[in-house]
């Protein structure tokens, strides 16, 4: 008997001990540190452990993760699992699934590990993932995708010396802030250069602008932290799995490996595909793939750059497989068409095209070459990866009899104001995409502005309907291209509320983002309390008010402007003194409400010749970005006025400013500058003014934006 009792107590408790056995550990301490990236130091980078990125997380199937997560910085912070199926409360994102982690407090997460593949881990708080707060996740294959004799870890980011939250005031201010460090000057000459007159005519018709393959300029692309580094011990014929994030805030990237050589993709966002080659990639923000590199045979020892170029083209990282003195190095890619829509992302590009290189190698680089002739360089063809062609080995397919829900979004925006709208709205005027358990959503996201955004899910892989039938691969983000349409669909088979957005970091805090909320379910209490508790520390911060000026002064008038932007509201005060006599001082108060993209109420006052009306009326950018301003004053006085401004010339612009007046009689006025930009804060300006009393002024001076 006390033998069959020892028996029975051994088959309950050995499963328990071997599910103590299966616990993995991480200790995870979040802190400032001091670093330096491009010879200037700065302090305001975050880390984990001491290291950016931070430590590779390792697992496996069937393991349970224990991370405990120490906040020793002076805000609160959160972790998320990119990709990783976690439990609702587990997921990271403040208020909506898990309190913060506030200065001083430790928070354990622990999950179930119930897949495999590369995946990674960020902060979800502000804008810290932009400060460092990332780093890699490998859940190990049951079965290996490939056999390998080297598996890598490739961590993509990008960095600024600048603090985010400067960042963010600066594209607030200016949506075009930072065109001098990306030397970005589309004009109506260089439209004409191009061959694109007809294009630049559209999309000023559209009023969407030029197209603009990034908002940041920034100071250097990394590759694990490093803008280049060498693997050593690479050998011909090595097999070379390379396990690609992409952890930047704000950058797409195309991945080559040397003068264009082939590479399989075997899978994405964690989840295999069928082997499929091709020799580039333009990947996105929060994007995972596993990529396969044979290194080639050589006639002598031959080392080869992986190299992730900036989608706009301003940097690099670099990573040099092998250590041998003859490198075959990626070609450096021209600067794209500001022009001509670029539609040529994971969705375009299947057929063959010469690659977009402006350079070619030399000899000693290790290239095939002809003779010494570098204009004979044997230079393949690009094969860029399409989404297309991503195809799963295993049926995806939902059950036909699962309830279907039909959901189309919109995805737009204002660059000039930078907001960011799904279906007209910014987060915090609509939070929610609400869905019921057990039924498939299918979700159109059409993309309206002219930038890529790459939508991600939490806590769901979502079919990507590409063509592939019941094969569609599996992600869980999916770059949506300019002026573009896809359609993913998912099981809504885990109740919570699940955080949906842009991964560009700055789209997702200005208001690109929703919650998908399972009808029925309630946030417990204790998340309401804190979110309350914390509501500056709000997920998003797209109503908040960002001060930006101007200051003009010229021989014969001066002129200063301040602003607040926030949300759907602008506030302006405008103050002029014109020849520089108190006789001549005029200001303006205006008060917008933008009830859509182009249309705004608009009300306020102003004060000239020595009289103060109040004014009343509507704001509208016209085709062609020609903004308007129409209005009543109380004086009975209609007033319209009409401006637009015209890149001519790389750093030139002409403004034009018409204002009509009508109340017992008609008056005009015209005001007309002359700007060549020396910064993105100076510029050197010709005035000129004229009006239907006071005859004609022209001045000379310089503007300044902060």
């Amino acid at each position: 008997m006390k033998k069959n009792l020892i028996l029975a107590f051994s088959f309950i408790l050995f499963p328990l001990a071997i599910f103590a056995q299966t616990e993995r550990v991480y200790n995870l301490r979040i802190h400032q540190k001091t670093v330096n990236i491009t010879g200037e130091p700065v302090s305001h980078a975050l880390a984990i452990n001491d290291q950016i990125p931070a430590p590779t997380l390792r697992f496996r199937k069937g393991e349970m993760a224990v991370i405990h997560v120490t906040n020793t910085l002076s805000e609160p912070t959160t972790l998320h699992w990119h990709g990783v199926l976690v439990p609702w409360n587990m997921d990271g994102p403040a208020f909506s699934n898990s309190k913060l982690i506030l200065p001083g407090e430790t928070f354990t997460f622990r999950f179930p590990i119930q897949q495999t593949g590369t995946y990674w881990y960020h902060s979800h708080t502000g804008l810290q993932i932009q400060a460092g707060l990332y780093g890699a996740i490998v859940i190990e294959d049951e079965i290996p995708l490939v056999k390998t004799d080297h598996d890598l870890v490739i961590i993509l980011s990008d960095w600024t010396n600048e603090k985010p939250n400067r960042v963010m005031s600066n594209l607030k201010k200016d949506g075009d802030d930072y065109a001098f460090k990306k030397k970005f000057f589309p004009s109506l000459l260089g439209a004409i250069r191009h061959g694109a007159v007809w294009d630049y005519i559209k999309s000023e018709w559209t009023r969407m602008g030029p197209m603009d393959l990034s908002d940041l300029g920034y100071d250097a692309f990394l590759m694990n932290g490093q803008r280049s580094s060498t693997i050593p011990a690479m050998k011909p014929m090595d097999k070379v799995r390379l396990r690609v994030i992409n952890a930047s805030s704000s950058t797409y990237f195309y991945l080559n490996i040397g003068n264009l050589r082939n590479f399989t993709v075997i899978s994405k966002d964690g989840m295999g595909v069928v082997p499929l080659e091709v020799n580039e990639i333009l990947m996105g923000m929060g994007e995972t793939y596993d990529l396969f590199f044979e290194v080639p045979h050589a006639h002598h020892p031959m080392a080869y750059e992986f190299r992730a170029t900036a989608q706009d083209v301003t940097g690099f990282g670099s990573l040099i497989l092998g250590d041998q003195q003859s490198i075959e190095r990626v070609l450096d890619k021209i600067k794209p068409n500001p022009y001509a829509m670029e539609h040529a992302g994971i969705h375009g590009g299947n057929t063959s095209e010469p690659p977009s290189h402006g350079s070619h190698p030399s000899p000693s680089q290790g290239l095939p070459t002809h003779g010494d002739d570098p204009e004979n360089v044997d230079v393949p063809m690009s094969n860029r990866l399409n989404a297309n062609m991503l195809k799963s080995p295993t049926i995806t397919e939902f059950d036909s009899a699962l309830q279907r829900h039909n959901i189309h979004l919109e995805l737009d925006g204002d660059m000039e104001r930078y907001t960011w709208y799904i279906n007209g709205k910014p987060f915090s005027e609509e939070k929610y995409i609400l869905v019921r358990y057990n039924e498939v959503v299918r979700v159109t996201l059409e993309n309206k502005t002219m930038m890529h955004h790459p939508m991600h899910l939490h806590g769901h892989f979502f079919r990507f309907l590409n063509g592939q039938g019941k094969y569609a691969p599996n992600f869980h983000t999916v770059d949506v291209g300019p002026m573009q349409t896809v359609t993913i669909e998912f099981w809504a088979n885990e109740p919570g509320e699940w955080f949906f957005h842009c991964h560009n970091a700055y789209h997702m805090e200005m208001g690109m983002s929703r919650l998908v909320k399972y009808e029925g379910f309630e946030r417990p209490p204790e998340l309401m309390e804190e979110e309350l508790k914390h509501s500056s520390m709000a997920m998003i911060h797209d109503d908040g008010f960002y001060l930006n000026g101007e200051a003009e002064v010229y021989t014969n008038h001066a002129e200063l402007e301040l602003g607040l932007n926030g949300g759907r509201w602008d506030i302006v005060l405008n103050l002029e003194l014109e020849n520089y006599n108190e006789d001549h001082f005029e200001a303006e108060t205006l008060f917008k409400r933008y009830l859509s993209r182009f249309l705004a109420i608009t009300g306020g006052g102003e004060y000239e010749d020595h009289e103060l009306h109040a004014l009343l009326g509507l704001a509208y950018k016209l085709p062609f970005n020609i903004d308007t301003l129409v209005y009543l004053r109380t004086d009975r006085t209609v007033v319209i006025r009409l401006k637009k401004e015209i890149p001519v010339l790389p750093r030139v612009n002409l403004g034009i400013e018409p204002r009509f007046e009508y109340r017992d009689h008609f008056d005009w006025e015209l005001e007309a500058s002359l700007g060549y930009r020396l910064t993105n804060r100076w510029s050197l300006d010709a005035f000129y003014r004229r009006e239907d009393d006071l005859g004609h002024a022209i001045g000379f001076g310089f503007k300044f934006g902060f």
